[in-house]
């Protein structure tokens, strides 16, 4: 199907002429696009970039359809590959700071998943026409987010909606929508600037269609000006506490985990937590943050009330009468029945689960525990073992504790002696809007994140991870206090700004006051309804395209 906008050949800019027939134009689109997307991803400050990012992409297939060529769907498949290789790449190369063969294979399979909208997309525009094919574009893409947000290879870096983490004035909305309605907004904003600078052969005759450019800047703009208006307008809900925040930055390459070149024995890790915490402790402080994994021991669930650290941890808390205390620890249980995929066997023990769990001593005197339930793909579950099985954990390992954990199905709510609901999210976990939300719909006026960032190095990737939180704080207007080992630890008010945060790499404690809210958001009550609205959309037109081009043979 040709879609080339034909024009006379003295109304041709000559620049765009010279562009389009040159023998790298495919190559330049597919290197556009990728940098389109590298330049507008946190941590730069390019966001606006992130609107023209797929625009390359309908050139490229505006391009192949003009032409009749045999080899036209591989070389959509080649170059549209290479420019989300570059984007997957640019991004996230960090992730070859904890394996070098991990990171590249979750890079290259990314990448290829991301493909498969785009696969869709032109499919449908074949099978069904233009209309259908665009349509089908933006309802494939959010379907691909929110399958990749749902299932064991899950890996939502990447989603468009995660793009504006750095600009929360632009984003109030996000409490309506989530980050999907960001997705959509970018989605319908490319297609708008492609329609109005290419298809009109506005770029090619060299002129500027003002209304329809205007007509696009407003649907890029109002969203923004209404987030200023409600940034300005909204005033932070509920009653303060005073949260101390531990960083102890312990190396867990070389220090934090047993049998590491300089490991430092429990007890001495915990003095040191203990000691650096008094800097900032008071009478009035009302929750204290130690990080994800702050003790690696195995620590048995059944018994974890005897244990000697757990004993001296309870101790140091009863000093504070007012003080509860989330921590990350390594927990297991052994099954007597039934057991889960993820369990484990000795012949000595049995079958048995391994936790990173979020261990609650609340000022009450009891103890509440949370087992992490985003796992890490690789490191913490391994995806599809009936398939991937043949893969090491060593090829898939993108940063954590090596082995298989288990999980639990409900969103624990920890609660303190003032009936404060504590969302307890272990590192990962706070990417995923929906998940966090349910966290709130069970309770939670906080958000505490707990993590260890110190696997990927002095990179984007730790920076990425903290500006993240604002979207969870916009989202469901809960304050967050994040504690990591070492990365950046901080607070996020409920309007998504930083109040205050450490820096990378340095041994550290902050204190700060942030607000309990108990209201929900729109999008805490509904989650992610774009996206699943987007599913079954997806699936009608794909499946109707799929017919109509049958009964047309």
């Amino acid at each position: 199907m040709n879609t080339t906008v034909q024009t006379p050949s003295k109304e041709r800019s000559s620049w765009w002429w010279k562009v389009r027939n040159s023998r790298y134009y495919y190559l330049l689109l597919a290197v556009s696009s990728g940098l389109l997307f590298w330049l507008a991803w946190p941590v730069k400050p390019l966001a606006p970039f992130l609107f023209l990012a797929f625009v390359p992409i309908f050139l490229l297939d505006e391009a192949l359809d003009s032409k009749v060529d045999r080899k036209a769907g591989r070389k959509f498949f080649r170059y549209s590959y290479l420019a989300l290789l570059i984007w997957n790449a640019t991004t996230t190369w960090w992730v070859i700071n904890s394996t070098l063969a991990g990171g590249v294979f979750a890079i290259l399979a990314n990448a290829l998943l991301m493909y498969l909208p785009l696969w869709a997309f032109r499919s449908t525009k074949k099978w069904a026409g233009e209309a259908w094919g665009y349509f089908g574009f933006v309802l494939y893409w959010m379907t691909f987010e929110h399958i990749h947000l749902n299932w064991d290879l899950s890996w939502p870096w990447l989603t468009l909606g995660n793009a504006f983490a750095m600009f929360p004035e632009w984003i109030q909305w996000y409490e309506w929508t989530g980050v999907f309605g960001g997705t959509l907004w970018v989605l319908l904003g490319n297609l708008a600037f492609y329609f109005v600078l290419f298809r009109s052969g506005a770029v090619e005759r060299g002129f500027i269609p003002w209304r329809s450019i205007t007509y696009t800047l407003l649907w890029v703009l109002l969203p923004i000006l209404y987030s200023y208006y409600r940034y300005a307008s909204y005033e932070e809900k509920g009653p303060a506490h005073e949260v101390v925040v531990l960083q102890p930055n312990i190396d867990p390459f070389t220090e934090k985990f047993v049998g590491t070149e300089n490991f430092i024995p429990f007890d001495e890790q915990v003095r040191r937590f203990m000691d650096m915490s008094e800097e900032k402790l008071t009478d009035s402080t009302d929750f204290l943050l130690w990080p994800e994994t702050a003790i690696d021991k195995a620590f048995n669930e059944a018994t974890l009330h005897n244990e000697p650290l757990i004993r001296r941890i309870r101790q140091f808390r009863s000093r504070y009468e007012e003080l509860s205390l989330l921590t990350g620890i390594t927990s297991y249980s052994v099954y007597e029945g039934d057991a889960p995929r993820t369990a484990r066997y000795q012949p000595d023990i049995g079958y048995y689960d391994f936790y990173n769990t979020g261990l609650f001593l609340s000022d009450t005197g009891e103890d509440s525990l949370y087992h992490k339930s985003k796992l890490v793909p690789g490191v913490e579950i391994m995806p599809y073992p009936q398939v991937f099985g043949f893969i090491s954990e060593t090829i898939l390992n993108l940063g954590g504790t090596s082995g298989g954990f288990g999980q639990q199905e409900e969103r624990t709510v920890f609660y303190s002696s003032e009936e404060a609901g504590i969302a307890p999210s272990i590192c990962y976990e706070s990417i995923y809007g929906d998940f966090m939300a349910q966290y709130v719909r069970n309770g939670a006026s906080y958000i505490f994140i707990i993590t260890n960032d110190a696997w990927w190095g002095d990179s984007p990737g730790h920076r990425q991870h903290f500006h993240y939180a604002s979207l969870r704080a916009i989202e469901t207007r809960r304050s967050i206090a994040r504690c990591a080992n070492t990365g950046i630890s901080g607070f996020f008010n409920q309007r998504g700004d930083v109040l205050q945060r450490t820096n990378y790499w340095e041994p550290a404690v902050i204190k700060g006051e942030i607000r309990a809210n108990e209201e929900l958001t729109f999008y805490a009550r509904y989650g992610d309804y774009l996206s699943r609205t987007a599913v079954w959309l997806a699936a009608f037109v794909f499946l109707a395209a799929f017919v109509k081009n049958k009964l047309l043979r």
